[in-house]
This record gives C-alpha cells, structure tokens and sequence, in this order.
C-alpha cells in the first residue's frame, strides 16, 4: 500500500513500475501477442486479431478503474479482460469471443508481471553496474565485488524466472498449444518454459531470493559508508538502502511461504505473491539508486 512513508524512500520511476497504468499496459501487451499468435496458427480469423490488437492500446482504457474493479473480482485480468471485450465490440463485435481465448486470469496477470519484472531488473542491472564501477573507480574493488556477484546470480536465475506463462486451456492442445506458446513468447521476448508454471514456481521465487541477496550487499555496502561518513555527513542514499536490506528478509519469507499452492489456482496465496513480488523489486531498485547516489556525494568516501 502506497503511503507517505513508503513513497519518500522510492525514486518516482520506481514507484511507476508498478502503477496502473505500466501493468494495465503490459497486460494488454500479452493480449495482442496471443492474439497474433492464435492468428498465425490458425486458431482465430485474422481479422479479429487486427481488431484485438488494434485495440490493446494502454490509452483507450481506464486504468485506475481497473484497478479499482479488481478489489471486487479477486484479479486484475477479470476487469481488464471484461473492458477488452467491451472496447472490441465497439469496432468489431464479430472479434469479441475471440478476445482472451484459452487463456487463464493467472496467465495474464504472470506474463505481464514478468514483462515489468525484466524492464525493473534491466534498471537495477544498470544501477549496480554503475556503483561497482564507481567503487572500482575510488579504488574499493572490494566492496563491488559483492555487487558483481550478485548480478552474475541474478542473470542466471533471471534467464529461468522470465518465461511465459500460457498454460490455459488452449496451451493444453496438441495441435496447436505449443506453437501459440512459443509464438507468444517470441513475440514478447520470453523464454518458453518447459511446463506451465502455474503452482510450481521455484525458478520465479529463485529469482526472488537472488534479488533480496542483492539488496542484502547493497544494503551492507550502505553500513560502511555510513560507518566511515560519519553520523552528520551520512548520505541519504544509504539511510534508503538500509531500510530497504532490514524489509527484504520479511518479503523472500513470504515469497517462501507462497510456494505450496492450490492446484492451478491461486486461492489467496498468489495473490499475496504478487504483492510481496513488486515490494521486493522496488526495494532492491530503491536500494541500488540510495546507493549510487551516496557515492557520488563525496570521492572521499572510504567503502
């Protein structure tokens, strides 16, 4: 939940990462891409695809409402979908049942999640490659060993955890499911994932643990430059990556605790993920920014 005290502590770009309108967006951003790989396969007529399509434009939809309606359907996908359709059958009422084909409210919401998942952890990529090169720079190689570590894990727990999720009922065909997911996937930039990842989601929680380690030695990093600052020239950035390592553990804990769900549906468990999920990557974002701004407030700083 958005408050005072939580905003303060966020650069604004990181508390848009998650906002209405970026996730109604990427939302939409699947919705199209199943559409034209349903299309491509045959499975619907291509002219309700270019509608579909056409329509999945982040601007011709309420997207706070959305997210206020989803406080009533227990999921962001059921609204969405709901004024997807309502938007299509303005222009072709023929592509309305077309439109969410074979698809679940889990496979939307993961799938977008994932998408604003690798645009925060290019960003964060970014950032901490920016500090590990400052404190090689101010002679702390050191100190941003740590850092490069911790990309080197996330990388690679990264290139498991990001895969499509379309494991609904037409993934399940075997005339065409698995083209359409690949096809989605492509399209998106995804990997394909060797099964659906609905209720088995220990390469998506790795990922999780590899971001909160991540903010663990940023957070570390943030103790000896205050240490060495001294209390009346302790730069702010390294009070926000504190705060950010101390909340970490609470959020992997809950990630951990996600993992033994209902059988394809997520009665309450993954809707607590989700929450946990965008906590976690905004602190690890919020952290490496605190971070990079400490260190460009004085070259005298020892790490």
């Amino acid at each position: 939940m958005s408050s005072v005290f939580d905003d303060f502590l966020h650069p604004p770009e990181v508390l848009e990462s998650f906002g209405a309108q970026r996730f109604v967006a990427a939302m939409l951003r699947v919705e199209a891409a199943l559409a034209q790989a349903q299309a491509q396969c045959g499975v619907i007529p291509a002219s309700a695809a270019l509608s579909i399509v056409g329509t999945c434009k982040v601007d011709l939809f309420d997207a706070p409402k959305i997210v206020r309606d989803s406080g009533r359907a227990g999921s962001l996908a059921i609204p969405l979908v709901k004024s997807l359709k309502e938007t299509v059958g303005l222009f072709n009422p023929d592509a309305v049942p077309y439109v969410h084909l074979g698809c679940t409210k889990q496979d939307l919401v993961d799938t977008a999640t994932v998408l604003i998942t690798r645009d925060v952890l290019e960003r964060l990529r970014s950032d901490v490659q920016g500090c590990a090169h400052r404190l090689q720079t101010l002679g702390a190689s050191e100190s941003a060993t740590p850092l490069l570590r911790g990309l080197q894990r996330l990388s690679h727990s990264a290139s498991d955890a990001l895969a499509v999720q379309v494991g609904g009922t037409l993934a399940q065909s075997p005339e065409h499911g698995a083209k359409v997911v690949a096809m989605v996937a492509q399209q998106l930039s995804l990997a394909v994932p060797t099964a659906p990842w609905h209720t088995q989601r220990d390469a998506w929680v790795a990922l999780g643990c590899d971001v909160a380690l991540l903010i663990g030695s940023l957070g570390t990093l943030a103790k000896g430059i205050a240490r060495d600052a001294g209390a009346d020239d302790m730069p702010a950035g390294c009070l926000v990556a504190l705060a950010m390592a101390k909340r970490a553990p609470q959020r992997v804990a809950s990630l951990l605790a996600s993992m033994p769900e209902a059988f394809e549906r997520g009665l309450g468990v993954w809707q607590a993920e989700q929450a946990e999920w965008a906590q976690l990557l905004m602190s690890a974002h919020a952290s490496a920014s605190g971070i990079w701004q400490a260190l460009q407030v004085d070259t005298r700083l020892q790490v």
